[in-house]
């Protein structure tokens, strides 16, 4: 149905088949009396709009309303939205609009005619059934229950979860390793500086956790444990995950509870402190609970109604925001497509999974780690399982260098052209290793232009900011010992993720040959 037509109908409805007040399943108050329905949510602003269903008949209207005034009362808000959304398709199907118009039984045609069309997707039948059939079971004459026996037995798919996932869709589906690598070294190398501390931990827990977006939307900072270690003081970071789409009623009452890296813990805990100076400088709204991604001001509509304690809690839509905002601050280009990469918590969910899928994660294993109550939604990653590791040799890392852009330093002519070129002490020497003798001093590769750092160079120095490669270092020779390396893994038929332990730091390098290659400017 066109927009044009839905507004003529629309200007022709029938009065409203007010349905009081209702009494939602977390025992908060909807006013059902009007054309729009505001229902409570901590995080996730709902209004039905019914005038969107542009329905004529005060019969069919009403159907309508009465059923969706039972399914606030029992269901979660998400599942009346998702139901609510079906029903708009109504005024598409041509048999619908006749009896709407005119009068008469509601037949399987509907079912038709909404199946032929394309930007319907066809797993709505079930909310499309489950109104006809409450109609039916109500008594409504419209709906005769001799035709919601046959459309109850109807065969309608499901959601279809997978599609993305089992084509690597480069898109929607998960990120391919070389676009992970880019994501987690541009973050560690670039993240502190052109990101804030709430960009940073929210990327750092997309990555790690491979939680939807509302999950971080009602996590608290009361949900960061930092545990100690008795005999070595390390601490360690605890985040308990709000659990959703459990049945409960209220909201954060079961918690999946997440260990956290070092990458990930501090900056978690940077962000729990900031928070609090933040509250101590400028104040906190009264009744307003603390949540570990906050708004800069509260929520009008959350703050005057029965969710008032989530009022300074980001949205879901606000946290996929901030995450493709920072994503965009590190510059990152996906190799499949050649445009900036497309970011949302549903793909680092997917990349969780695969990744978890790779390092031998079993079914079970799997849909705990996403929190899944069946292994049914979980195969899909099983499915799509790659049996083999891309295979990455020298003049692969050479065409894919620049591409995953995993270098982070700055090449120099020589060592006086570096910072701390006057201090031998900065130099990063590379050793040759060999199985039946001793390793050999090559050369020196670069100058660092940072302290001490406590990690394995060379390896960890190709991506870093602070690496100074020479021009004249001998950086194919690493080149070729990181490839021979990594096939040796390989063919031992190596965990993949041990396999590709490396890939990042391969390609940094074959960034810096590839460039040194090139004639000096």
């Amino acid at each position: 149905m066109t927009d044009s037509a839905i507004r003529q109908v629309t200007a022709a409805l029938p009065t409203f088949p007010s349905q009081g007040t209702i009494i939602d399943r977390a025992d908060c108050e909807v006013d059902a009396t009007g054309w729009e329905w505001k229902l409570h949510h901590p995080v996730n602003a709902t209004v039905l709009n019914f005038r969107r269903l542009a329905i004529g008949s005060g019969s069919l209207l009403s159907s309508v309303a009465r059923f969706i005034a039972d399914l606030i009362k029992v269901t979660s808000v998400d599942n009346v939205r998702g139901t609510f959304e079906s029903l708009t398709y109504l005024q598409r199907s041509a048999h619908f609009r006749e009896i709407d118009a005119a009068g008469g039984i509601v037949g399987e045609q509907l079912i038709s005619d909404l199946r032929q069309l394309p930007e319907f997707a066809e797993y709505r039948l079930h909310y499309v059934r489950a109104w006809y059939c409450w109609c039916a079971d109500h008594g409504i004459d419209q709906f005769p229950e001799e035709t919601a026996l046959r459309i109850r037995e109807l065969s309608i798919p499901g959601n279809e979860q997978g599609h993305a996932v089992r084509t690597e869709d480069p898109v929607r589906g998960a990120f391919d390793n070389i676009e992970f690598l880019a994501i987690t070294t541009k973050l560690r190398a670039l993240g502190p500086d052109r990101l804030t501390t709430l960009e940073n931990t929210l990327c750092w827990l997309a990555v790690a956790c491979g939680a939807n977006a509302l999950v971080y939307a009602l996590t608290r900072e009361e949900d960061y444990k930092p545990l100690q270690e008795p005999e070595t003081g390390r601490i360690h970071a605890l985040l308990d995950l709000p659990r959703i789409k459990k049945g409960d009623a209220l909201y954060r009452q079961q918690f999946h509870p997440r260990m956290l890296n070092d990458d990930v813990g501090i900056w978690v805990n940077r962000l729990v402190m900031e928070n609090r100076a933040h509250r101590q400088q400028q104040g906190w709204p009264e009744g307003c609970e603390y949540p570990l991604f906050r708004r800069f001001d509260p929520d009008p509509a959350r703050a005057n109604g029965p969710y008032h304690a989530y009022a300074m809690h980001m949205a879901p839509d606000e946290i996929t925001r901030t995450i493709q905002q920072a994503m965009a601050k590190l510059e990152i280009i996906s190799h499949r497509t050649g445009d900036p990469l497309v970011v949302n918590m549903r793909r680092f969910r997917r990349t969780f999974a695969t990744r978890a899928v790779e390092a031998g994660a079993t079914p079970t294993e799997l849909a705990v780690m996403l929190d899944h109550s069946d292994l049914g939604t979980v195969m899909t990653y099983f499915e799509s399982r790659v049996s083999q590791v891309l295979r990455l040799d020298a003049a692969t890392a050479m065409h894919l260098g620049p591409i995953a852009d995993a270098f982070m330093g700055r090449i120099v002519r020589t060592e006086r052209d570096a910072v701390n070129g006057n201090d031998p002490s900065k130099r990063i020497p590379f050793y040759n290793r060999h199985p039946d003798r001793p390793p050999e001093n090559a050369g020196d590769l670069g100058t660092c232009g940072s302290g001490p750092c406590g990690l394995f160079a060379p390896l960890s120095c190709y991506t870093c900011k602070s690496f100074q490669p020479w021009r004249d270092g001998p950086h194919e020779e690493v080149l070729n010992w990181l490839c021979d390396e990594r096939d040796r893994r390989l063919k031992e038929g190596r965990n993949q993720q041990f396999v590709r332990i490396h890939d990042a730091t391969i390609l940094a390098v074959a960034e810096v040959v590839k460039a040194c290659e090139a004639p000096s400017p």
